[in-house]
């Protein structure tokens, strides 16, 4: 008689510990999408490439971001660009998605790397925890674009982090006031 109840019993364990198991997986997935703020979904096609590996804009991509920045409801609506300026591909598009948030009506200031080399893509730095409002549309909109976009924020603590612990680490530097940045390194498919 013992024989036929071991087995109920080891299911039972195997799939309170499955339940659990899931349970904990989805925390930690809640835990994840909290630490990253609000990221929407990108729901445009991806930026396309030109034979040089050159970064465009089509009509569509231009007018999905245009769309977003233009909801933006704030008093502030500003960007910052971070960009290797001598290397002539991410200087380029750099100033295409400056354009765009001038034309959106965003006011935008862009500056040099600073020497520093960046990885390719785009990504947004966000001073502290919580993204102004200004941040996320601009990462809402380059994310509509369907621009690959990273995004970290608390990047002003982690800066001064690393300076402390490495003292020769380098990264980008925002200013006392800036709240962002959007870091232009070159095209991915270079």
């Amino acid at each position: 008689m013992k024989q036929p109840l071991v087995l109920p019993i080891v299911l039972g364990v195997a799939l309170f510990g499955a339940v659990l198991y899931i349970v904990h997986l989805q925390s930690e997935l809640r835990a994840l999408r909290d630490a990253t703020g609000r990221r929407p979904a990108a729901t445009a096609a991806r930026a396309p490439a030109s034979a040089g590996g050159a970064r465009t804009l089509s009509g569509d991509q231009r007018q999905a971001m245009l769309d977003v920045l233009r909801g933006e409801g704030g008093a502030v609506k500003r960007v910052w660009f971070q960009v290797e300026q001598a290397k002539s591909e991410p200087a380029a598009f750099a100033k295409t998605l400056e354009e765009v948030f001038r034309d959106a009506g965003w006011e935008t200031q862009t500056s040099d790397s600073g020497g520093l080399a960046f990885k390719p893509g785009l990504s947004v730095l966000v001073a502290d925890e919580d993204w102004p409002s200004y941040a996320s549309t601009a990462y809402e909109a380059l994310q509509k674009s369907g621009i690959d976009v990273k995004a970290a924020r608390g990047y002003r603590a982690y800066y001064e982090e690393q300076r402390k612990e490495k003292p020769g680490w380098q990264g980008p530097k925002l200013g006392p006031k800036q709240t962002y940045v959007v870091i232009v390194g070159p095209s991915p498919a270079a």
